[in-house]
């Protein structure tokens, strides 16, 4: 038997109702923030993961999955959804001042090829929002507020919020000399060793030596006036509004292309829920655009298995109007006529397919949560009625054909 890829996932029954209806809820979320939808290819040239999210990062050196097509240019499944939504700004010409303050989401499947676990398969969707043109803590503080009333709105309240500043420039310089004295006599395991040489800040974004950077050189201590002012600010606003972020130095995030702020939503394991931040120079770096932006990212897959550990379910439960019974083949012909009536009612109907027994038709319908059952034999043809079964309050009663509809619609 032909089973799916390794690190992939079939969404069946109550797993796709559950998805579908956490991207409704967030859907108008987003939509009370006054953001719009983008769609970008499901794959891009790989140049732009390249200079987008930086060669040295996991990502681009070990989890893209590259191929080349029939002229030999190399393409790449997308692995995130930020470098893709700045590609099509700059194709599209968005980031004209008109379109300012540029508030866009996108929901997508993004594929990494690493160890398949709970919440982080090869193919998995992510939803994600983006800011271009504002470089303000007032922004930024929106952001994080956004990310917070999703989690608010489908019930899960015990999650911590990460912040960390990022520092740049001159002071960057230093606090890079800094870190790598600070490294040097550290036991780490080999990607780090490498990275020590390449980009240290990635360091402290490892999963395996993570617990030895408790006493980590402070970024905070590095930035320069306006940055330490700019972040007290950010600080500030989310104190205003309710929020009380845990300022993390060991907090870098796993892409290059992060500048200023970066945060991330922690549920009550730990694990971490969704993440973003500030990348003022990605807009330039792809096309020569000096567009500063924000946003952050939230794993689908991931939120589901939060809710499922809370045990909150936030789909409607899967159930019928009513499920119809025919007893004979002139009913079941005439079943076909009730089927589309129904349906164009509004209602939610099927019909008894196997031909079962009775007793096991009553079985089908009570699995498929069915509030009534019609049924339709040849005495009920004669009389121009059905019989209608009421499963939440066991009656019955006949119906004639033109009051089926008043009937249900009634119940």
């Amino acid at each position: 038997m032909i089973q799916k890829p390794r690190g992939t996932e079939d969404l069946i029954d109550l797993k796709v109702r559950e998805y579908f209806a956490l991207e409704m809820i967030i859907r108008n979320v987003v939509d009370s923030f006054n953001y719009n939808e983008i769609k970008t290819p499901i794959f891009e040239s790989l140049e732009l993961f390249k200079k987008g999210v930086g060669e040295e990062t996991d990502i681009v050196s070990k989890e893209m999955f590259t191929f080349a097509d029939r002229k030999n240019r190399e393409l790449t499944l997308r692995p995130e959804g930020t470098a893709p939504t700045v590609r099509a700004i700059l194709e599209n010409k968005m980031y004209i001042n008109e379109n300012l303050p540029l508030k866009l989401f996108y929901f997508g499947s993004m594929f990494r090829y690493e160890r398949p676990q709970a919440g982080r398969n090869r193919q998995f969707n992510q939803f994600g929002i983006e800011v271009f043109g504002p470089k303000t803590p007032e922004i930024d503080s929106e952001i994080i507020c956004l990310s917070s009333t999703i989690l608010n709105t489908i019930g899960i309240e015990e999650y911590t919020i990460h912040l960390n500043y990022l520092v740049n420039g001159e002071q960057r310089k230093q606090y890079i000399s800094d870190l790598k004295k600070y490294l040097k006599p550290k036991s780490l395991c080999d990607d780090c060793k490498k990275r020590i040489q390449v980009n240290p800040l990635r360091v402290l974004d490892c999963k395996i030596d993570a617990n030895k950077f408790d006493d980590v050189i402070d970024m905070k201590d590095y930035l320069n006036q306006s940055d330490k002012d700019y972040f007290q600010t950010l600080i500030d606003n989310l104190n205003n509004i309710g929020i009380k972020p845990i300022i993390d130095k060991k907090l870098v995030r796993g892409l290059d292309y992060y500048t200023g702020f970066v945060y991330e939503v922690k549920d009550k394991k730990g694990s971490t829920l969704l993440g973003g931040g500030r990348y003022d120079e990605l807009v330039k770096q792809l096309g020569n655009v000096d567009l500063p932006a924000s946003g952050f990212a939230i794993g689908m897959e991931r939120l589901l298995i939060a809710l499922e550990e809370e045990k909150i379910y936030i789909s409607v439960p899967n159930s019928l109007d009513a499920y119809i019974i025919a007893l004979s083949e002139k009913a079941k012909q005439f079943s076909n006529i009730l089927l589309l009536m129904l349906r164009k009612a509004g209602l939610k109907v099927d019909f008894d397919f196997m031909n079962r027994s009775m007793k096991s038709a009553f079985k089908q319908s009570e699995k498929l949560n069915s509030k009534n059952i019609i049924i339709i034999g040849d005495n009920e043809l004669k009389e121009n009625n059905v019989i209608i079964k009421n499963q939440l309050t066991k009656t019955e009663k006949k119906v004639a054909f033109d009051k089926i509809v008043d009937a249900l619609v009634g119940e």
